[in-house]
């Protein structure tokens, strides 16, 4: 069964969010305050191999909002591999997306993981700049050694 779930970064606690809940391809994506009561804009549903989605064994799909409907999921444009590409939401290229769709959970302790890009295990959800000021955009960066910015926790929603 899909999970859903808000995820939150380990710099303030803010969340993953869609600006101004834009659910449209190519649209960037920043970490926010949790908005009350929570919204779609910042509920992620996470589906793997076990929910008989395509992807391979050990990764996931992320899409936005808490149904599938929204066909939205996180996404590194044009599978740039390079430090710093801001990642966007955009339709599944096919069924469990490709590598620059699919993403893993690194642990990072206590909880938190690094969210892994399938293109490279090395490149990370961050937070550019290592912000954390409200509408800090998300990015993939090079795994740091305990860096707050990279680390996030998933809530159940």
């Amino acid at each position: 069964m899909p999970a859903i779930a808000t995820i939150a970064t380990k710099v303030n606690g803010n969340l993953l969010d869609v600006p101004h809940a834009n659910f449209v391809a190519g649209q960037t994506l920043q970490i926010y305050p949790p908005n009350k009561p929570r919204s779609a804009n910042q509920t992620w549903t996470i589906v793997s191999s076990s929910d008989g989605v395509p992807v391979p064994h050990g990764y996931v799909n992320i899409f936005c909002g808490d149904e599938l409907s929204s066909h939205l999921l996180l996404d590194v444009p044009h599978a740039n591999t390079t430090p710093g590409t801001l990642v966007q939401l955009y339709p599944a290229n096919q069924p469990g997306g490709t590598p620059n769709q699919q993403w893993k959970y690194i642990s990072a302790g206590n909880n938190y993981v690094y969210i892994a890009s399938a293109l490279n295990e090395n490149l990370v959800l961050d937070l550019r700049g290592g912000g954390a000021a409200p509408g800090t955009p998300l990015q993939i960066w090079e795994l740091g050694h305990l860096q707050p910015n990279q680390m996030w926790i998933l809530n159940p929603a």
